[in-house]
């Protein structure tokens, strides 16, 4: 940890330096001293660092490769996010090119399996609209990911489309397809006319999987597990002495899913780019965080180079940052995450490193002061970044950031009270040993 090293005269010197910390007048700062029994060591807990929250978003994140796999689909409206969608997009890998020569279709549909992640309110109705894709789905200049704002042309009118009650922690919603679809398909793997996985793409380039223009309902997760989520074809063998119904199933292949917000009219139609900070001032003092569509919360510390004004030798033994998140952005169908991850960003807003000490990465937890009032803040260790910003040389303009672990793969959101909003209740905390 950093020491720096500074004169003790007085007690009364540091509690008068201590309060000059405070960047606001009207805050209160918490102080408090303890004698070391046999040393001349006082330990202080200053509180009056400002804790600085602004917005920003990244351009496009990853959802190819999201440590969930899951595809996402769904639309509703949000009174601090605007109108989230989130459309799904993928290939098809059969598992072989070969079917019985005397085979008839009987029936085709896709089968998708909940995977239990939801985010709003299932209990209003849903549509899926099944398109097939125009073109064979592709990475920018040879990128090996697909990210949240990448699309691929499809048919404008759907396969198929269905309206469904979301039923997250049960099996499976099965779509049934068009039969001449399907036939045409079938019949070309039957005829060895679709031989391999570029004659597929001939005919079949993929899905999208779109939810309904006018819903208001919720986002889903579908596992893209091969064995549980698939376009199945029934079939039978006319001739056989008994008749029975077979399968022949094409599995989930490559995917990501497109995630969209529409926030005309809201404080975070501001942010125009990456770079572009949107200070919890300027929004009501908040700040927005949002899985899939790249919102982030930044903080900063300007004031903390006033830990110098104490005017003795010392050390930080502790820093720890409380965040309150606001107590109307969460709900039961819009929960909370119970951890984020600490990452660093740069001056541009590039995502820097994850922030880790000795042991692992660093995590902020939730934690419940008071339940029945719903009293709740993120704790998040920060003392290893505070040692980091007294001892750099030169000085850079880097800041924390908050991440869910499932950032890629989700949609949920927190929105972040600053201290003025929250009574002072976000805060950083900074526990400090002064020698004598």
């Amino acid at each position: 940890m950093l020491k720096s090293f500074l004169k003790l005269f007085t007690v009364i010197t540091v509690l008068i330096m201590v309060v000059a910390c405070s960047t606001d007048p009207e805050e209160d700062s918490l102080l408090a001293g303890e004698d070391f029994t046999g040393t001349n060591i006082r330990v202080y807990s200053i509180d009056t660092f400002t804790v600085q929250l602004s917005t920003m978003k990244f351009d496009s994140i990853t959802t190819s490769d999201a440590g969930d796999s899951r595809l996402l689909i769904g639309q509703y409206n949000d009174d601090d996010m605007g109108i989230i969608k989130s459309s799904a997009y993928f290939q098809l890998n059969p598992s072989s090119y070969y079917i019985d020569n005397d085979a008839i279709l009987d029936s085709v549909g896709i089968n998708l399996d909940y995977d239990t992640y939801y985010y709003n309110d299932t209990t209003q109705v849903s549509t899926i609209n099944i398109h097939k894709l125009t073109e064979k789905m592709d990475t920018d200049d040879n990128d090996a990911y697909y990210y949240n704002t990448t699309e691929t042309s499809y048919e404008t009118t759907p396969l198929m489309s269905k309206n469904y009650y979301p039923t997250p922690n049960k099996d499976s919603l099965y779509v049934t397809l068009p039969y001449d679809f399907g036939e045409e398909i079938f019949n070309a793997i039957r005829d060895n006319n679709i031989t391999d996985q570029e004659s597929l793409y001939q005919q079949l380039q993929g899905f999208t999987i779109q939810p309904g223009t006018d819903d208001n309902s919720s986002v889903i997760g579908f596992s893209t597990t091969s064995s549980i989520s698939y376009l199945r074809f029934y079939y039978t063998i006319p001739d056989e002495v008994e008749t029975d119904e077979y399968t022949y199933d094409m599995n989930l292949g490559t995917y990501y899913n497109h995630i969209e917000s529409d926030v005309s009219g809201l404080p975070l139609e501001a942010i125009t780019d990456q770079e572009y900070n949107l200070t919890s001032q300027a929004s009501n003092n908040i700040s927005y965080n949002q899985a899939g569509t790249g919102y982030v919360t930044r903080i900063e510390f300007p004031s903390i180079k006033n830990i110098y004004n104490i005017g003795s030798e010392g050390t930080i033994l502790d820093a720890v940052l409380y965040i309150e998140p606001n107590f109307d952005s969460h709900s039961d169908i819009q929960p909370l995450s119970e951890e984020l991850l600490l990452y660093t960003i740069d001056q541009n807003n590039d995502l820097a490193t994850q922030v880790s000490n000795s042991v692992d990465v660093v995590t902020a937890g939730v934690t419940n002061e008071d339940s029945e009032f719903n009293d709740i803040t993120y704790t998040v260790p920060v003392i290893d970044f505070i040692d980091q910003k007294l001892s750099e040389s030169p000085e850079t303009e880097d800041a924390l950031i908050l991440i869910p672990t499932n950032y890629n793969s989700t949609v949920n959101k927190i929105i972040f009270n600053d201290s003025q909003r929250s009574d002072y209740k976000t805060k950083l905390i900074i526990t400090y040993a002064v020698y004598e």
